[in-house]
């Protein structure tokens, strides 16, 4: 991956987008620089005089890239770039500023004695609008500063290399109105060392060159820990194995990563799972679509197939309903004649395969046989799942429990530590999260206290708002209970929520296996609390937060007194703090409460 100096974005302002374009370019290649938030500082004749360039984009043997970001609405008009309430944009629009900022850029490397690398290296400006795609910026009569050849759009995010190797591929000449002398990029080892050290890296005081060097490879929500990646090697030797891990430690990507291997040798694998909408997940995701919905597969992928148990029930006895009685008889009959078609099975999030029917017909082991015996050559079956995410079984299925090859995951490699913390705190557990060494502290989940449907509606209106604001694309809102059963029932329609426009409303259930930018949890009250299975639903439902979590809690402060006496009354002896306070005397209890759970309060029922 690039080099990022910093090694995690600076501050921004959320409805730039930066944080996203930060991410998209860090997937550069690693003899990319990237340098967020570059600034240049000068005193000329008495006069302070600044630039800040979102991005630069340094690669030693293409040049330098001043890359200026424009997210939100942007208009031209009378002669001049706008922002979407009519306000003129400062220095002449984004292309202006862009340009002015490599000026810039261009005196600093003089002024630091640094002319013969200028004359070597190939200086270009471009503008990025992340929200826009190309196709519509092509409709735009752009003004004559402007060249679609150093602008990057929305497309940019699903190549990020191509679009900034086809910036670095316009000619730059040594003089403007000579157009014969064009400047190749030819900087030697020691060039590049000066402009790191002397330029581009000392302006982050705090960040050596060697730092820089030895940043992380990936953005930490972006990759695969190299212990998961010595688990996949080491289960191409095993033909059957079952991996537990807490949610957020990467199992669907490991499975899926799996699927993909073998699918890349031209082996069939089905891939299954429990949940219609992590299904569905799958299936967008790696099964790319045209925009016509005609399927635009690579060639390999196509060997992947993805059901839930039920739909896959379904294809195979030719029902409208699942019968896994009959799916047993068919499995088997497909195991005599040979003619079961996948290669290797794969299911992901195991643990509800333990429900009732599925069981007592054997189908996990009807699956495992086929695979394993299949006419085509050696077969592997793998099953994934979280011992903690017992909810739409009553038991862990007899497979997992007699597997001769168990793994487990431990590091947390989606979630915040803070918002990890959260969800195990929900699951009643006192344990810290094990994470990875770098990992995102993030910003505590946020604890509302409300004391009917219209104080929850109304706290869950500002906190969606909250979080649109901050930059985050994807948010949804979980129920601990059924949708009909909610206390926002009447606020949402077709699995949204219909406060706010585009934005999921379903249970933890239905959302399990999932994951969103942001998480609001509702429906948690004392039921919850005294119900292993509620227990279990807070924690699948706030572990499905990457960035934010919040929590709206419908309980009483006498209610939330209960709840903490009788979760510390479960811990172990040697567990509990001899210094805890007699929580009848605790006189913020909503405050205590959500600092139990490793969070903040946001608000308290009006009426308490």
């Amino acid at each position: 991956m690039a080099k990022m100096i910093p090694d995690v974005p600076r501050d921004f302002d959320p409805k730039s987008r930066e944080g996203v374009m930060f991410e998209g370019l860090n997937k550069l290649p690693e003899d990319y620089y990237v340098f967020h938030s570059f600034s240049i500082v000068t005193v000329k004749d008495n006069a302070l005089r600044e630039s800040e360039t979102d991005f630069v984009i340094f690669h030693p043997k293409k040049g330098i890239i001043c890359l200026e970001a424009k997210a939100g609405q942007a208009d031209y008009y009378a002669g001049c770039w706008r922002y979407a309430d009519g306000k003129p944009m400062p220095k002449g629009g984004p292309y202006r500023q862009a340009e002015s900022n490599k000026i810039n850029l261009i005196d600093y490397m003089r002024k630091c004695g640094l002319d013969n690398e200028l004359n070597n290296c190939k200086m270009l400006h471009a503008v990025w609008f992340p929200s826009v795609p190309m196709s519509e910026l092509k409709k735009k009569n752009l003004p004559s500063e402007s060249d679609l050849r150093l602008t990057l759009s929305k497309d940019a995010f699903n190549d990020i290399k191509q679009a900034v190797d086809d910036v670095f591929l316009v000619d730059v000449y040594r003089d403007q109105k000579d157009k014969t002398s064009v400047i190749k990029n030819n900087l030697t080892e020691i060039n590049v060392k000066n402009i790191l050290e002397k330029v581009l890296a000392p302006t982050f005081h705090i960040i050596s060159l060697q730092a820089a060097e030895t940043a992380r490879k990936e953005q930490v929500f972006k990759r695969m820990q190299d212990e998961q990646i010595a688990l996949l090697n080491y289960l191409e030797e095993q033909n059957s194995a079952v991996i537990n891990g807490l949610a957020g430690t990467g199992k669907t990507v490991m499975a899926v990563t799996k699927a993909l291997r073998h699918a890349a040798k031209n082996e069939k694998v089905l891939f299954l799972c429990y949940n219609r909408y992590l299904n569905e997940y799958l299936r967008k995701t790696y099964q790319d679509q045209k925009k016509d919905g005609s399927s635009r597969q690579f060639d390999y992928k196509r060997n992947v197939s993805y059901y839930t148990i039920d739909g896959f029930a379904c294809k195979v006895c030719g029902t409208d309903t699942h019968d896994y009685k009959l799916l047993h008889d068919k499995l088997e009959a497909l195991y005599c004649d040979e003619e079961f078609e996948y290669q290797h099975v794969i299911i992901d999030e195991g643990q509800d395969f333990g429900k009732e029917g599925l069981e007592e017909a054997g189908i996990i082991e009807d699956l495992k046989t086929n695979a394993l015996g299949n006419k085509n050559g050696p077969g592997s079956f793998y099953m994934f799942y979280d011992k903690n995410q017992l909810i739409q079984a009553e038991t862990t299925p007899k497979f997992i429990e007699e597997a001769d090859c168990r793994l487990t995951l431990y590091r947390n490699c989606r979630n915040t530590q803070n918002i990890a913390a959260t969800s195990l705190k929900l699951l009643g557990s006192g344990k810290d999260p094990i994470l990875i060494g770098d990992a995102i502290k993030g910003e505590k989940a946020e604890i509302g206290f409300c004391a009917d449907a219209a104080e929850t509606a109304a706290l869950l209106n500002d906190m969606i708002d909250k979080y649109k604001a901050a930059g985050y694309e994807s948010i949804a809102v979980l129920t601990c209970k059924t949708e009909q059963d909610s206390i926002l029932a009447d606020y949402c329609q077709d699995s949204l929520y219909k406060g706010k426009k585009g934005v999921k409303f379903t249970t933890c259930r239905k959302f399990k296996g999932l994951e969103a930018d942001a998480v609001i949890v509702i429906d948690i009250d004392k039921a919850a609390f005294d119900d292993p299975v509620g227990e279990l639903l807070m924690y699948a439902g706030t572990s499905r937060a990457k960035y934010r979590l919040c929590c709206l809690i419908n309980m009483s402060e006498e209610e939330c007194r209960q709840v903490l006496q009788e979760r510390r009354e479960r811990r172990p002896e040697k567990e509990r703090d001899k210094e805890e306070p007699d929580l009848k005397r605790v006189r913020n209890i909503y405050a205590f409460f959500a600092k139990e759970l490793n969070g903040e309060l946001v608000t308290k029922a009006r009426n308490c």
